[in-house]
């Protein structure tokens, strides 16, 4: 009898517990698979890379890179570059800016010169994650400057997305 009544008992719970389940597992269920979405999944958010190569003939040189559409909004959240030149030059800054000599919006960390398998020629690289902005309208310059007045290239890659807001 003891063993009837446990059966009946559990197999009520089982159906409570079945029954609850059908009516709250779709929401929850939603509920997870939103959490699941990834953002690119997002209409207005789209993938952005720009790489691009240019000489540094001054010391001091500076490279339109890309100017903000109407209506978007740019996120540059990574930037590597990779420079070469002579072996006794190396770059000693760079950075992206808001115009040409606009305000600095992030200061790359420059890396020492290591050799090439090139004779006579050095090479610089580095990378680094950043959250920089750019509005609407707005132009993303890179500014490097280097030891001589020697040519020297520099390619820039950046990586990021646009915001349709």
């Amino acid at each position: 009898m003891k063993f009837t009544r446990r059966l009946i008992a559990s197999a009520a719970a089982v159906a409570a517990v079945a029954t609850l389940g059908h009516f709250f597992a779709q929401p929850v269920l939603a509920q997870v698979r939103a959490a699941l979405v990834r953002d690119v999944d997002n209409p207005a958010l789209a993938p952005f890379t720009l790489d691009t190569t240019f000489s540094l003939t001054a010391v001091n040189s500076q490279q339109l890179l890309v100017t903000v559409p109407a209506g978007k909004r740019l996120v540059i959240e990574n930037i590597s570059y990779v420079s070469a030149g002579g072996a006794s030059d190396q770059l000693v800054y760079g950075s992206l800016r808001n115009g040409e000599f606009g305000p600095i919006v992030v200061l790359l960390g420059i890396n020492p010169p290591h050799a090439s398998v090139t004779s006579g020629l050095t090479l610089q690289d580095g990378s680094q994650q950043s959250k920089a902005y750019f509005d609407s309208g707005q132009d993303v310059w890179a500014s490097a400057s280097h030891l001589s007045g020697s040519s020297r290239t520099i390619e820039v890659a950046l990586s990021g997305y646009w915001i349709t807001p």
